[in-house]
């Protein structure tokens, strides 16, 4: 400890870059949307954000996170990413438009707690991390940390056969679409 800091106290300086996650094995599955963290699985309806929970956006599921880590629940290329960390958006190789959205009012943390490893225009693998989400920081900010999985592009396809609500490991999957089905109505 330096003089200053005896006198001032110590001064903390940004986070520190966190290390990238290794990935996980997750064998894609045409249709098939993974989860994106390990945690508890929430049904939609149950979700603590209204627009998720009556399926505004399309159909939906969240995982109240057990690891801050979120990894890419399709093979795809990243579509979106928001200067706040908190929402990105993949395009599947499939088709299907794929919104994680991590927490819910997390905008409001402008990015503190939360720390990105992929850009627009990326391709990924299923399994790979996109992201790094400090819970604490989540939880002292007052803001819910469910992790949020919507298919944007669901429209006029049949509805998804969805996992029933409880322990899930990241890259399980979440949600099966019958993309042969959507195709022929196309």
């Amino acid at each position: 400890m330096g003089l200053m800091d005896l006198l001032f106290g110590k001064v903390e300086g940004p986070e520190p870059t966190p290390d990238r996650p290794e990935p996980i094995a997750v064998e894609h599955v045409a249709g098939v949307v993974h989860a994106a963290t390990a945690g508890q699985l929430i049904a939609m309806e149950d979700l603590p954000d209204p627009v998720f929970a009556a399926g505004v956006m399309g159909p939906c599921v969240g995982i109240r996170p057990s690891a801050g880590v979120v990894y890419a629940p399709v093979d795809g290329t990243v579509s979106l990413t928001t200067n706040t960390l908190h929402a990105l958006g993949l395009r599947s190789d499939d088709g299907l438009d794929v919104l994680i959205h991590v927490g819910v009012d997390t905008v409001n943390m402008r990015g503190d707690g939360f720390y990105g490893f992929v850009g627009e225009g990326q391709h990924v693998a299923a399994g790979e991390p996109l992201m790094v989400m400090n819970l604490d920081k989540i939880a002292d900010a007052g803001y819910s940390d469910v992790v949020i999985s919507v298919v944007t592009n669901a429209d006029g396809s049949p509805a998804p056969v969805v996992a029933k609500p409880g322990a899930v490991e990241a890259g399980q999957t979440v949600m099966t679409f019958d993309i042969a089905a959507a195709r022929a109505d196309a």
